[in-house]
């Protein structure tokens, strides 16, 4: 029997990733991020990943190919955002409280996922 949920925490112990389902086809949970924390630039090639802010704020910047900023959105409560396969983009809380955000990857993030097993901690398998 799979576990219902994989959390894992990222070396600074400022991001946590809740995983509640992950396969080739579709990944879902939630993102933990303590303030000042910001992950590095990257994109999910083979998905479009959607966004919903559940607590706090958090700031997205979309970038363009090159790397310059092509928009920047920050996620208040209650606030989507959907973004097209192969986004390049940094999330990131520069606020002063805890952010949460549902995310949902439709498409296959498995690489995506194999990495982050590989370099962060597993917290929980419950």
């Amino acid at each position: 029997m799979a576990a219902a949920f994989e959390v894992w925490e990222d070396p600074t112990g400022k991001v946590r990733f809740c995983f509640s389902h992950s396969d080739a086809n579709f990944t879902t949970g939630v993102m933990i991020m303590q303030p000042g924390a910001e992950l590095p630039v990257h994109n999910r090639p083979l998905a479009y990943e959607n966004l919903l802010q559940l607590s706090g704020r958090c700031k997205m910047n979309l970038l363009t190919p090159q790397g310059g900023i092509q928009r920047e959105v920050i996620l208040e409560i209650g606030s989507t955002l959907k973004m097209d396969k192969a986004q390049w983009h940094i999330h990131a809380n520069p606020f002063n409280e805890t952010s949460l955000t549902l995310f949902k990857a439709v498409g296959d993030i498995t690489e995506v996922v194999k990495v982050l097993r590989r370099t962060f901690t597993q917290i929980s398998t419950e």
